[in-house]
């Protein structure tokens, strides 16, 4: 069956520059948009049937070699899975883009760099994470249990579009396909419900509908700045805002649920109603950062006009205060950082190990894949080692004041962190990735006062690692569908470079055009919301610090015993384990999950979580042990069905309507903002020119 044919190539790029551009586009507009990779992948099945006909089939000579224009007339489903694989890489956000908007716009720092730092900087961050995924390959993509949840979904919808088969599922005879379009259409139709008509469906908060004005019951059960304590939304996108709960295994929701009812349904409301660190006179939920006198802090008060911080103006204006689930997700973050390395090791060491024999057992896929010349392992080693020259090359050459230590160490981490992360990803579906949080900490200790290269560091760190989790994904993804290894790390590099090199020359085309790009009032909503949130991360961690939040005696410093907690609690059951290994609840309490399951919160609520956890019920406990037949037919089909609809009709909405400013102003969409919820009520209130917090700060 052919994968690397003309047309896999000439679509996947095609793709890749289209999705990359339009994404980054209007990533820069609030609201925005985003084109998935699914949208690719059910797009490009008609795109590459059409191009396998309208084709003629025969050879062309290219720089003196003859390849195929068009081998057959049939479109296969290793193409479809290329391109797809193409698409996915590319059409992720680039957080380069972000650090060059801070940089660069006029609403922000306004600094001049050279193109050419740009560029370099946008694709080693990228390159970085390809030659990690590759090294890993055996630890982390290879072994079976290595299932990669995501992927699942996307397998299930190439089988549904290219096969055939139709057996009985539990009474049910309806193809794969057609319930795959009856779902389909059923979720593009339904979406214009909450999603425009009436979006009051979305966060179906009817308790705080009746009692508007009662802050804490708009607290507990809000579902914009409160907890969200009732499960009750009709949005699918709510429901998956962490990812399909669809293609989660459920012991695997329950532990992420367990630990949003116990750190946060339990345990902030405690701290909020006590006053702890002054959280009862800002909303109880949200990701801004405030000042004594409970408005959003301005950073723009605390620099001076280059971006360095000033201490003098910081000590005349205010500390920074935040929200109690914002604080309190630090501190989780915390427990991460040592939780999950603690945990992989002290429980998969085993299997690492077994990585590393060249006799190690194999699964149906692992040996089908060896028919084809492998992709050896120095080739990702070579990769990063270029990478790695190269970023040192970019912070030496345009002098951005990261020392070389800093890139070493920014690539440590990520390399540190990679098995631990994607084991974690691999088997529940879950970004344990918390390099942002570490990276913004150890560089505002170690290079204190420097926001822009503060940006550098954590993003370094954080997307080689993240990166590298979307790579391990597709390799994975690869690996089902039986793509050689040599093709895939060739169609991996030139995605990555393509789409690097095309999101850059939106952002810079975009900063150079585009009147008042970033401004909070540009006239068309350009204003740059991911650049504006890296600007004041700049400004909080490299210009401010951690040291004035969280070294000891600091407001926040209680949150540093999370550290040793998030490390001890893996060893503490991984002895309870051997003494009662019949246990139920030890086998499948997981505690990564239990800390990192929580990472979206701030601004996921109780909604996205509690939802998640009953549809993960009923379809991956309930009607997988009742009707295992059918849900092994559909349940993945169901998924990629949803997310599909969803994708497609969000994309419509916003070019139809949202775009060109056409809005729906009525009760069902207004309610929830009329709400003490939906305005971000706190629970106390200050006087006229009164002030919270200590009296004194430095």
């Amino acid at each position: 069956m052919p994968v690397n044919t003309l047309r896999a190539w000439t679509l996947g790029l095609l793709f890749t520059i289209l999705g990359t551009g339009i994404n980054q586009f209007f990533s820069m507009r609030y609201p925005s948009v985003t084109i998935s990779s699914l949208v690719a992948q059910l797009v490009a099945y008609p795109a590459g049937r059409a191009l396998a006909h309208a084709l003629p089939i025969m050879r062309i000579t290219v720089f003196g070699r003859e390849i195929a224009l068009n081998p057959d007339h049939h479109f296969n489903i290793k193409e479809h899975a290329l391109i797809t694989i193409m698409s996915n890489l590319s059409f992720g956000p680039s957080w380069a883009t972000d650090i060059i908007q801070a940089q660069v716009a006029p609403a922000f720092l306004g600094l001049k760099t050279p193109v050419g730092y740009q560029f370099l900087l946008a694709l080693t961050m990228q390159l970085f994470g390809l030659g990690m995924a590759g090294m890993a390959y055996r630890f982390i993509v290879e072994p079976p249990h290595m299932v990669w949840p995501s992927t699942l979904a996307n397998a299930a919808l190439f089988q549904t579009l290219h096969g055939r088969a139709n057996p009985k599922a539990d009474g049910w005879s309806i193809s794969r396909y057609r319930f795959f379009v009856y779902v389909f259409a059923g979720g593009w139709l339904w979406y214009w419900l909450p999603g425009f008509l009436f979006t009051g469906l979305s966060t179906f908060a009817f308790i705080c509908w009746a009692a508007p004005n009662n802050i804490v019951v708009n607290n507990l059960f809000g579902m914009s700045t409160g907890l969200a304590y009732l499960p009750t939304t009709f949005d699918w996108s709510q429901i998956a805002y962490n990812g399909s709960p669809l293609v989660v295994p459920f012991w695997a929701q329950a532990n992420v649920f367990a630990g949003w009812v116990i750190l946060f349904a339990l345990v902030t409301p405690i701290l909020y109603y006590t006053n702890t660190w002054y959280t009862a006179y800002l909303p109880f939920s949200g990701g801004d950062i405030y000042d004594n006198t409970g408005n959003v802090f301005n950073a723009s008060r605390v620099v001076d006009r280059h971006g360095n911080f000033s201490p003098e103006d910081y000590k005349d204006y205010s500390p920074i205060f935040m929200p109690v689930t914002f604080a309190l997700s630090y501190g989780i973050s915390f427990a991460t950082m040592t939780c999950v390395p603690t945990y992989i090791f002290l429980n998969y060491w085993k299997q690492i190990v077994g990585a590393f024999n060249p006799q190690r057992k194999k699964d149906i896929h692992a040996r089908l894949i060896e028919r084809y010349p492998d992709a050896p392992w120095w080739w990702y080693a070579a990769l990063t080692a270029i990478v790695l020259g190269l970023t040192i090359m970019v912070q030496e050459v345009y002098d951005t004041q990261m020392p070389v230590w800093g890139v070493f160490l920014a690539f440590g981490l990520a390399a540190f962190y990679l098995i631990p992360t994607g084991s974690v990803y691999a088997v529940a579906n879950l970004n344990s990735n918390v390099l942002t949080v570490l990276g913004e900490i150890i560089s505002g200790y170690a290079i204190p006062g420097k926001p822009v290269v503060m940006l550098i560091f954590k993003f370094y760190a954080y997307t080689g690692l993240s990166q590298a989790m979307i790579f391990a994904s597709d390799m994975k993804l690869g690996l089902y569908m039986k793509i050689p290894r040599r093709t895939l790390f060739v169609a991996q590099l030139t995605a990555c470079i393509v789409g690097s090199l095309t999101q850059n020359a939106v952002v810079l085309w975009m900063l150079h055009h585009v009147k008042d790009i970033c401004e909070s009032d540009q006239p068309n909503k350009y204003t740059c919301p991911q650049g504006r949130v890296n600007f004041s991360s700049s400004i909080v961690w490299g210009a401010v610090g951690p040291a004035r939040l969280y070294s000891v005696g600091k407001i926040y410093s209680g949150l540093l015993h999370l550290f040793w907690l998030g490390a001890l609690l893996p060893v503490v059951t991984f002895f309870l384990k051997k003494k009662f290994p019949n246990s139920k609840l030890l086998r499948n309490l997981h505690w990564p999950l239990f800390f990192a399951g929580t990472g979206n919160v701030p601004p996921a609520t109780g909604i996205n979580y509690s939802s998640a956890f009953a549809v993960s019920f009923i379809f991956n406990k309930w009607i997988r042990g009742r009707y295992p037949h059918w849900w092994a037919k559909y349940n993945y089909v169901l998924s990629a069905a949803l997310d599909s609809g969803l994708a497609i009709s969000a994309i419509v909405i916003f070019f139809a309507l949202v775009f060109p400013e056409v809005s729906l102003s009525w009760w069902g969409n207004n309610v929830q903002g009329t709400t003490a919820d939906g305005m971000g009520t706190p629970w106390r209130k200050l006087g006229t020119n009164e002030t919270f917090g200590p009296s004194s700060w430095n």
